[in-house]
């Protein structure tokens, strides 16, 4: 899943260079963890604590604000992204839909 993530963020980056800890790095970072965790949530694969604490401590661990979890268009991003995992959790394809990712990034502006 990690590499679900970092992939993720290489993807809605902006093509100029962007700081790490930038807003729009932070907020990508924030859906992908949140799209990921999500999907495993309806799987059963984690409790609803569990969720919360597993994304929470990836945000803590990068050093990045809480707040972007809460934050309406990084939970819509997260959504959309945990719905078109669908059942499988872990898939990277959907990174290869340009679509897919444009409307990502616009949710998130």
């Amino acid at each position: 899943m990690k590499s679900l993530l970092l992939t993720l963020l290489a993807a809605i980056s902006l093509p100029t260079a962007v700081n790490a800890d930038s807003l729009a790095t932070q907020k990508a970072y924030a859906a992908s963890i949140l799209g990921g965790n999500l999907c495993f949530l309806r799987q059963g694969r984690l409790t609803k604590q569990s969720f919360v604490l597993n994304v929470e401590n990836l945000m803590l661990k990068k050093g990045y604000d809480l707040d972007h979890l809460y934050k309406d268009d990084v939970r819509k991003a997260g959504k959309l992204i945990a719905n078109k995992l669908d059942n499988d959790c872990t898939s990277q394809d959907f990174l290869r839909d340009r679509e897919f990712m444009l409307r990502i990034a616009e949710t998130l502006r």
